[in-house]
């Protein structure tokens, strides 16, 4: 296990600029800035789609409408690539999981727990990858502890082929990675302490179990197969394959990136882009932060620093940030933002990272973004 301390957190400041190198992942050093975006947004309680072209003068909103059906904003959702899928219970306790894919504009829609119409059944988390949707849920008792499941599900052969597969501790969050279920899940019964399950998807089998400790806040993926597990004051890496500890950073206080408190990420080359909480760094209650698990540094891009007074408040209206991502073609940031008051609506801004950092450009939105993909 190799151990690291995260020493410093460097605040970009895009007025003056920045020289320290390590975060974005620098492909084009004269990008075209041609881009098109799908950008996912929350609207009165609805999630609808935004197709955006964007070239050296800027983004535009392109009137198409896509293939996207207009779904209630849901509860549970996972991102996995291109792909989007979405758990949406319905009034007789049933649910709908849907997978969409922006690559090619196609869906597969499912319904689940058609055979038990339990409406105590809670579910924590779901996930996919390729033909299997894999929901983890809990089923209170009376009398006894409660039943804790993982169900693994075909989404090509419809609700009744399935595989239920009895969990000893609760679940918490799924990730699915290399043909395995990874499970958080949490012994509420006897330590209250995390651990981590690796779970074969085909078999339905235990393979590995880890003990992670307390003070878990959730786990990711970080795009080079590992799990990356969050604490308030740590993060440690574990190899996806082996279930070996790799790497454990601890961070200095007042340092923290706090990625674990987000529920918004993208990974890039060995970097995270996030909403951060700002704390006293802003008087907004998120900014970008990327975060470089490479140099074990954190990048802020911080709205005081690179627009006036005038711009935040009248020009963009900007209450907060609510998605940040990357454009790797031309090695740009994307930062998805909440305008002010109750209008739902939102907008999409561009910039460049250091060690050139650089405001380029925006667009307003019709809805807050969620999520974004490139085309």
């Amino acid at each position: 296990m190799k151990t690291y301390l995260f020493i410093c957190m460097f605040i970009a400041c895009l007025v003056i600029g920045c020289s320290e190198e390590g975060v974005g992942d620098k492909i084009n050093e004269s990008p075209s800035l041609l881009a098109d975006y799908t950008v996912l947004l929350h609207k009165d309680g609805l999630m609808t789609t935004a197709l955006l072209n964007a070239d050296s003068d800027g983004i535009t909103i392109n009137p198409g409408m896509g293939e996207f059906e207009m779904v209630p904003v849901p509860q549970l959702f996972y991102r996995n690539g291109s792909q989007i899928g979405f758990y949406i219970p319905e009034e007789d306790c049933s649910a709908n999981f849907s997978v969409h894919d922006f690559s090619d504009g196609t869906a597969v829609h499912t319904t689940v727990f058609t055979e038990d119409l339990n409406c105590e059944r809670d579910v924590k988390s779901v996930a996919f990858s390729g033909n299997k949707a894999l929901l983890a849920f809990v089923v209170p008792k009376d009398s006894k502890e409660d039943d804790y499941f993982l169900r693994i599900l075909d989404l090509t052969k419809g609700p009744n082929f399935y595989k239920d597969v009895s969990l000893a501790k609760e679940p918490i969050q799924l990730l699915v990675s290399n043909n395995k279920a990874f499970v958080l899940c949490l012994d509420t019964d006897i330590t209250n302490k995390y651990a981590l399950m690796a779970i074969n998807i085909d078999s339905g089998a235990l393979t590995y179990e880890v003990d992670l400790g307390t003070d878990v806040l959730k786990i990711s993926q970080d795009g080079m197969d590992n799990i990356l597990v969050s604490y308030p004051n740590l993060h440690s890496l574990i190899d996806g394959n082996t279930m070996i500890l790799d790497i454990t950073t601890n961070y200095l206080l007042g340092k923290e990136p706090k990625f674990g408190y987000t529920t918004s990420e993208y990974f890039g080359n060995q970097t995270m882009y996030y909403p951060m909480e700002s704390g006293s760094k802003s008087s907004y209650p998120h900014i970008a932060a990327v975060y470089d698990f490479k140099e074990n540094i954190s990048i802020l891009y911080i709205y005081e620093n690179f627009l006036s007074l005038e711009e935040r408040d009248l020009k963009y209206e900007i209450e907060d940030t609510t998605m940040v991502s990357y454009d790797a073609k031309n090695n740009l940031i994307l930062i998805g933002y909440k305008k002010k008051g109750n209008s739902g609506k939102g907008g999409l801004m561009r910039i460049k990272p250091i060690p050139d950092p650089k405001f380029l450009d925006n667009v307003n939105l019709d809805g807050i973004p969620m999520e974004l993909f490139p085309n």
